[in-house]
C-alpha cells in the first residue's frame, strides 16, 4: 500500500504541536505538586499560592480571546514558536523567582504561551488533515494531555524528594527551549495556507479579534455548547487538579490519595478518543455529549454522597469519572463545526477559555465555602456544589438537539 506523501508532514507537524501541549500540561500538572515545596522555600502564604493559580487562570482566559484569531490570521507556522517562546520564558522566570512579583510576572507569560497549545494543536490538525478527522484527531491531542498530566504528577513527586523545587521547573524549561528550535526548523502551514502575517496596527486588529468573537457567538448553538463544555470539564479540573487529593486524603486515604487521585487524568486519556470514535460513527454527537455529562453527575453522586472505603474503590471512582469526561472534547468539534473554517481557531477558544474560566471558579468554589463553614463542613459536603453545575448545564440539550436537527453544521473547509 503506497503511503501519499503528505501524510509525512502531516503527521510530524500535528506531533510537534502536540508535544507543545504535552510541554504546557506537564508543568501545569507538576505544579501541583511543587506548589507546598514552592510554597515553603519562599515563605508564601496559602493566599499567595491561590492568587498565584488564579492571576494564570484569568490571564489564559483573556488570552484564549486572541489566540484563536491570530492564529486563523497568521497561521501556526508564526504563531505557535512565538507562543512556545513566551510559555519558556515564562517557566524560568518561575524557577528563578525569589518573591510573590516575580512569580505573578511569570505567570503572564506562561499563561499567554499555554493559551495557544491545545487550540494550536486542534488548529494544526484542522489545517493537515481531512475533515472528518477532526474530532478523532482533536480528541486524541486530549489523549496525549492527559497522559502526560498522569505522568509528570507521578514524576514531579518522585522528583520532588531528590531534587529542589525549582530545579525540576528548570528542567521543563530546557525542554521547552528544544521545541522551541523544533518548531523554527520543521513546523510548517500546508502549502496554500492563507495568512495574512502579524497585525501591525494593534487596535485595528482587537477591532477584528472583536468582530470574529461576535460572529462566532451568532452561531446558532456555540453559547449553549461553551457552558456545556466549561461545566463538564470544569467539574474535572476541579477534581483532577485540586479537589480529588484532597477528598482522598479526608476519606483517610493518607498521602496515596494524590497520586490515586491522578487515575482521573488516565481515564480522560482514554475517554476522549472514545467519545470521539462513538460520536462520529453515530452522527449524532450531541447525544453523546448529553450522556457524557449524565454519566459525570451520575458518578460524582457516587464520590460524594457514597464515599469510597477503600483505596481501590477511590480509583475506581477517578478513573470513571475521567473516562466520562471524555465526552468534555466535544463541544470543539460541534463548535468548530458550527462556526466554520474562517472562524474555527476563534471558536475552539472561546470554549477552551470558557472551560478554564469554569475550572478557576470551580477550583476555587469549595474552599470558599469550607472558609465561610468552617469546622461544619467537611470536604465532601463542599464538593455537593458540583453536581449542581452539571445538573444547570442539562436544559441546553434540547436546544442543541434541535439546532443539530434543523441546520446542518458548515464544513469544516470551507471558506468565506
Amino acid at each position: 500500500m503506497n503511503i501519499p506523501n503528505r501524510i509525512t508532514p502531516a503527521w510530524s507537524n500535528w506531533l510537534l504541536a502536540v508535544a507543545y501541549v504535552c510541554l504546557v500540561f506537564s508543568f501545569q500538572s507538576a505544579y501541583a505538586i511543587l506548589s507546598r515545596s514552592m510554597a515553603q522555600a519562599l515563605g508564601l502564604s496559602v493566599g499567595d499560592v491561590g492568587l498565584i493559580g488564579s492571576t494564570y487562570t484569568w490571564v489564559f482566559a483573556a488570552a484564549q480571546v486572541a489566540a484563536g484569531p491570530l492564529l486563523d490570521r497568521v497561521g501556526a507556522q508564526r504563531s505557535l514558536p512565538a507562543a512556545c517562546t513566551l510559555f519558556v520564558l515564562g517557566v524560568f522566570l518561575f524557577g528563578f523567582a525569589e518573591d510573590l512579583r516575580g512569580l505573578l510576572l511569570s505567570q503572564v507569560l506562561l499563561a499567554t504561551g499555554a493559551a495557544f497549545g491545545f487550540i494550536g494543536a486542534g488548529f494544526v490538525g484542522g489545517l493537515w488533515f481531512s475533515p472528518e478527522r477532526y474530532g478523532p484527531m482533536f480528541a486524541w491531542v486530549q489523549f496525549m494531555a492527559s497522559l502526560t498530566a498522569f505522568l509528570a504528577q507521578g514524576m514531579a513527586a518522585m522528583l520532588t524528594g531528590l531534587l529542589p523545587w525549582n530545579w525540576i521547573v528548570n528542567g521543563v524549561g530546557m525542554c521547552g527551549l528544544g521545541l522551541v528550535l523544533l518548531f523554527l526548523f520543521f513546523l510548517r502551514d500546508p502549502p496554500g495556507t492563507q495568512t495574512r502575517g502579524w497585525p501591525r496596527r494593534p487596535l485595528q486588529f482587537l477591532g477584528s479579534v472583536t468582530d470574529d468573537v461576535i460572529t462566532t457567538l451568532a452561531c446558532r448553538g456555540v453559547l449553549a455548547l461553551m457552558l456545556v463544555g466549561a461545566a463538564s470539564f470544569g467539574v474535572m479540573l476541579a477534581i483532577g487538579v485540586v479537589w480529588g487529593p484532597r477528598l482522598g486524603e479526608s476519606l483517610g486515604l493518607s498521602s496515596t490519595a494524590s497520586s490515586l487521585s491522578a487515575s482521573c487524568w488516565l481515564g480522560l486519556a482514554v475517554g476522549a478518543p472514545l467519545f470521539a470514535r462513538w460520536s462520529q460513527r453515530s452522527r449524532t454527537p450531541v447525544r453523546q455529549l448529553r450522556l457524557g455529562v449524565l454519566a459525570q453527575l451520575l458518578l460524582l453522586g457516587w464520590i460524594v454522597f457514597l464515599p469510597a472505603a477503600s483505596v481501590e474503590c477511590f480509583t475506581l471512582q477517578m478513573f470513571l469519572l475521567g473516562l466520562a469526561s471524555g465526552a468534555a472534547m466535544l463541544p470543539f468539534t460541534l463548535a468548530t463545526a458550527r462556526a466554520g473554517q474562517r472562524y474555527a481557531g476563534t471558536a475552539a477558544a472561546l470554549v477552551n477559555g470558557a472551560q478554564f474560566i469554569a475550572g478557576g471558579i470551580l477550583i476555587a468554589l469549595p474552599g470558599q465555602l469550607l472558609r465561610i463553614w468552617g469546622d461544619q463542613l467537611s470536604v465532601r459536603h463542599a464538593l455537593m456544589a458540583l453536581p449542581l453545575v452539571l445538573v444547570a448545564a442539562l436544559p441546553a440539550f434540547p436546544f442543541l438537539l434541535r439546532v443539530q436537527a434543523s441546520s446542518p453544521a458548515r464544513p469544516l473547509l470551507e471558506s468565506d
